[in-house]
């Protein structure tokens, strides 16, 4: 076993030495002259446990980058610097195996000239036969009663290839569950005995939980203030309040975290630090630690402005003003204004050229949006396990294609709990009083209501109510802006009806699912998402046939940059037509007839009616480019899914109607976050469905192909025989490739 161990220390010592190399030859290896080596490429061969992207950021050789050795002039070029850089790079690289589990691996470097003054690196590696952990174990010196739930599904168990740094994951992991549960001094030891010639090796960890201890005494001085002249202006005894830990609270080092996260994040403080002091602990009779907590005030108040544009939002700004301690005692106080769609209409006419044409031309997003919203939230209720929220809000918003929602006033009342926890959860009470407007062919093709009179009942200003809940899961490394491991789960209800507020026309029951998984494969990154959702409405009528109504801004959409790629925004599912023009064929006796539109012929608006059912299923690869690949991603993906409606409108539940869409990506990553343009591929004809058109009185006329629904003339007013309108208007299938394309232009990652 001694000359393993002595194996093992001088391996160790290479590695050392081969890092601090490749930092500081990384400044030393770009061309200085023209008579340096440029390195054109850079490859490993025989490579299989690990990719060329995690071995390549552990050696000092470099290829030029992809700009440089594509088109020879843009782009960094990267030369050799002597022979000792791959002889250094080469004991890495065993170090690197030899450490994750393969004993008798062969690294040998090669030089291969590409020409005058250019050379290509490669790396073949033999990782031979790899190291299994035949026997995990745990030693405890003083084991507590519950000793088996800290050891429990461990990341290391027997059979596992041989790697100190899973070793290390599992020491950490038993480490942490013990002083999360009231052992602060606990050390965890780790031990293996390396077999070679049988390519096993056994692994012990001895576990000194140390003394069971509890929260202390909590020292709390007053917060250095902002400025250094003056007075903290935050008050210790409500930092106590709103800490989460209490004394005599079992010690539990992630609830420390927590509070001193908490704290962070009410941005009244530029730095949060919360130590246990241990030699309290040493020197205390009734196992208690004592916690120090440091506080350095922040700017109180902030202002904030900001500029945009989005092609569905044309023009956009936002001011913001926060007080982070409004009202005494931490509560934060918001006041928020912005506006979008500036181009479309007065007062902005002049901004009309920022604007889109398919923006200019929807009949529900051609006005000016807005929202002034002012909102207070308490840094803490009952510790920093409820953060209480008060919003109160006026706006106007507008759905593409779908509706424009006028509220003149709005307040949610909301509840935080278990922020930094497992499950965080939020709790929500909304209560609206304003207005819903579609295009009419929307509501007579999905609720039946055609006259302009009936209309108007769904159309007014009534009072909505809504009572919410949503938990979130997440379990993304390292974080939710692109995440490269792990899961996030989102689940969300939503209730409205009578017995909490709202009007009966405005009552509704919804539920969505979303969930994303990431895992590294295929050298990249490869995402997974499911998005499932259902809301039942009200019906509008007495009879078992009666449509449904679902209130517009609560029913289920797909379609767009982070849904199914394929289709524009919210036009996958059901579909409304209002064509441009229309034929009239006169009926015996000159006042009757029959309007219809050839979609052959003539134009089109596309209303998305949405639906009551929806489903969508993502996956995606994403990649690293060659050129930049800290800076550019590509991405491969295939979409799927579909939207229902069990309405008047529609159908069942279908599976067949599924729709896959495929495309690609590109990524540019930014402060603000991936600057993201997708390109999806949809080979199917636009969805059938009924067509309309608006007669001069406000009443619709049904001009679906080869409908029989009879129009008279009286008095100049047009009016129509009751009936189903059909749904055999179809748009124009575009034949050319570049017709059947889908662009989408956004920020942040799709899921």
């Amino acid at each position: 076993m001694t000359n393993s161990r002595a194996a093992w220390l001088v391996a160790a010592l290479l590695s050392t030495f081969a890092t601090t190399a490749s930092a500081q030859r990384r400044a030393e290896i770009g061309c200085d002259s023209d008579d340096d080596i440029e390195v054109r490429e850079l490859r490993f061969v025989g490579n299989r446990a690990h990719t060329d992207y995690a071995l390549e950021r552990g050696i000092a050789t470099t290829a030029s980058t992809w700009w440089r050795r594509t088109f020879r002039v843009f782009g960094q070029r990267y030369c050799l610097d002597s022979i000792a850089v791959l002889i250094t790079d080469s004991a890495g690289l065993d170090f690197h195996y030899k450490r994750t589990g393969f004993p008798d691996v062969k690294v040998k470097p090669v030089i291969r000239s590409l020409g005058p003054r250019r050379v290509a690196v490669e790396y073949y590696i033999t990782e031979g036969r790899p190291m299994l952990m035949d026997s995990v174990s745990v030693v405890w010196h003083g084991a507590p009663p519950d000793s088996l739930d800290y050891t429990e599904d461990l990341p290391v168990e027997a059979g596992d290839r041989f790697d100190t740094s899973q070793l290390e994951a599992g020491r950490d992991t038993i480490t942490r569950r013990l002083r999360n549960h009231g052992y602060p001094l606990v050390t965890v030891l780790r031990n293996f005995d390396l077999y070679p010639k049988d390519y096993k090796a056994t692994v012990e960890y001895v576990v000194y939980p140390g003394p069971k201890a509890w929260i202390g005494e909590i020292k709390i001085p007053a917060p250095i203030p902002a400025n250094l002249t003056g007075q903290p202006r935050i008050s210790t005894n409500r930092v106590r309040e709103v800490l989460g830990v209490k004394e005599g609270d079992l010690y539990n080092e992630s609830a420390l975290e927590r509070a001193e996260r908490g704290l962070f994040d009410t941005e009244a403080f530029r730095f949060v630090g919360i130590t246990r002091d241990s030699a309290s602990l040493m020197e205390s009779q009734d196992s208690t630690v004592t916690v120090n907590v440091q506080l350095h005030e922040s700017t109180l108040l902030a202002t904030r402005a900001s500029m945009g544009w989005a092609n569905l939002d044309c023009l956009r700004a936002q001011v913001n003003h926060t007080n982070y301690n409004a009202l005494g005692g931490l509560r934060r106080l918001d006041l928020n204004g912005r506006i979008s769609k500036v181009g479309t209409s007065y007062p902005t006419e002049w901004a009309q050229g920022f604007c889109t044409s398919e923006l200019l031309n929807d009949e529900v997003s051609d006005t000016l949006n807005y929202y002034l919203g002012g909102q207070v939230s308490q840094a803490a209720l009952f510790g920093l396990r409820i953060v209480p929220t008060l919003l109160v809000y006026t706006e106007r918003r507008s759905e593409f294609k779908a509706y424009l929602r006028d509220t003149k006033v709005g307040v949610i009342a909301s509840a935080q709990q278990g922020l930094g926890g497992r499950l965080p959860m939020t709790w929500s009470y909304q209560l609206e009083y304003g207005k819903t407007s579609a295009q009419p062919a929307f509501f007579c093709a999905v609720f039946n209501v055609c006259e302009a009179e009936a209309r108007e009942r769904l159309e007014q200003y009534n009072r909505s109510a809504v009572v919410g809940w949503a938990a979130t899961r997440s379990r993304a490394f390292p974080n939710l802006v692109s995440p490269v491991a792990g899961n996030v789960m989102r689940l969300e209800l939503r209730h409205a009806s009578p017995l909490v507020g709202a009007t009966k026309d405005a009552s509704f029951n919804r539920a969505t699912f979303d969930a994303s998984w990431y895992r590294q494969a295929l050298g990249g990154i490869f995402v997974t998402r499911f998005r499932a959702g259902a809301v039942l409405g009200t019906r509008l009528g007495l009879g078992a046939g009666a449509p449904t109504f679902v209130p517009l801004t609560e029913r289920l959409y797909a379609g767009g940059p982070n849904s199914v790629r394929g289709f524009r925004q919210n036009e996958m599912g059901p579909a409304i037509y209002v064509p441009d023009d229309f034929s009239v064929d006169t009926l015996p006796g000159d006042s009757t007839f029959l309007w219809s539109a050839n979609p052959l012929l003539v134009g089109e608006r596309t209303v998305p009616s949405g639906g009551d059912n929806v489903l969508v299923m993502n996956a995606e690869l994403r990649m690293r480019s060659p050129a930049y690949p800290e800076l550019v991603q590509y991405a491969v993906f295939v979409d799927a899914g579909q939207v229902w409606n069990r309405g008047r409108a529609g159908t069942g539940v279908n599976f067949a109607d599924i729709r896959v869409t495929p495309g690609i990506g590109l990524r540019v990553f930014s402060p603000v976050g991936p600057i993201r343009m997708d390109v999806g591929y949809n080979p199917y004809r636009r969805t059938t469905g009924p067509a309309y058109v608006t007669e001069t009185s406000g009443n619709l006329i049904c001009v679906s192909p080869g409908n029989t629904l009879q129009v008279r003339v009286v008095n100049g007013v047009a009016t129509q025989d009751e009936g189903d309108c059909p749904a055999t208007y179809q748009p124009k299938f575009g034949q050319k490739f570049w017709n059947r394309l889908t662009f989408a232009f956004s920020i942040g990652q799709p899921f």
